[in-house]
């Protein structure tokens, strides 16, 4: 009963951050509203070109609270990219390493999400290739030579200014290209709008870089992007729309 209690009353309440974020959200003409679980917040495009949801992570390799950033691409069918950040990739490829030798492919192959998936099935960008990303972040998909396209262009910078300012290692960030979509998703304890709106310019970016390599490498797909912006996932549904 007191469970209970208080979950109600933190409903009732507001979550920590919820009113600044609601006025930077509604002061950019965007559309604001609580999840359905009331444990997060969903902001979406005036255009609805984009959606954002912050909450409880959807993924086990990234802990407490998680944002989540979701875009539909055109003419994006049979691209499979992915970057993300180099200590994030290094866990991944452990524990994919590790489902292996332990005889868990089945596992490996039918529980495990797509991020992971492709760290076995497709390959690399060399040190080289990633140039000002070095260090910082790693990247695989393909075909290659639109991931190399994707990170050569004004992606690069974009990623390396989140990195620039800090002294210590980027939290999980990752962004990956499926099913004519964009998604990021990275730790962030609090939704200030400050760090919301950094994360969301980065995501901009990348989603113009991405359809620039959709026209030049996608083909066209004869799926609705619509109706499948918010997939369910192996590791965990994500939220669906509201």
């Amino acid at each position: 009963m007191l469970d209970a209690f208080k979950q109600w009353f933190s409903r009732r309440a507001g979550l920590p951050g919820e009113r600044a974020l609601a006025d930077w959200a509604q002061a950019q003409g965007h559309h604001f509203k609580r999840s359905r679980d009331a444990d997060g917040f969903i902001v979406e495009a005036q255009d609805r070109a984009w959606r954002l949801e912050w909450g409880p992570s959807q993924r086990r390799y990234i802990q407490g609270q998680e944002l989540r950033l979701r875009a539909n691409l055109t003419g994006a069918t049979g691209l499979q990219l992915l970057v993300l950040t180099r200590g994030l990739l290094e866990r991944l490829e452990r524990e994919v390493f590790e489902q292996y030798t332990q005889g868990l492919q089945t596992r490996v192959d039918l529980a495990t999400p797509d991020e992971m998936r492709w760290l076995v099935l497709h390959p690399k960008l060399q040190s080289s290739e990633l140039q000002a990303l070095r260090g910082h972040f790693g990247a695989v998909g393909q075909p290659l030579p639109a991931l190399a396209s994707w990170v050569g262009g004004a992606l690069a910078p974009a990623l390396t200014e989140l990195v620039a300012a800090r002294d210590t290692p980027p939290p999980p960030l990752m962004l990956i290209v499926q099913r004519e979509r964009l998604t990021l998703r990275t730790a962030l304890p609090r939704a200030e709008p400050e760090a919301v709106a950094a994360r969301l310019g980065l995501f901009e970016t990348a989603r113009r870089e991405a359809q620039r390599v959709a026209s030049q490498w996608g083909q066209p797909g004869t799926e609705d992007p619509a109706s499948t912006l918010w997939p369910h996932s192996a590791d965990g549904p994500d939220t669906p729309a509201r």
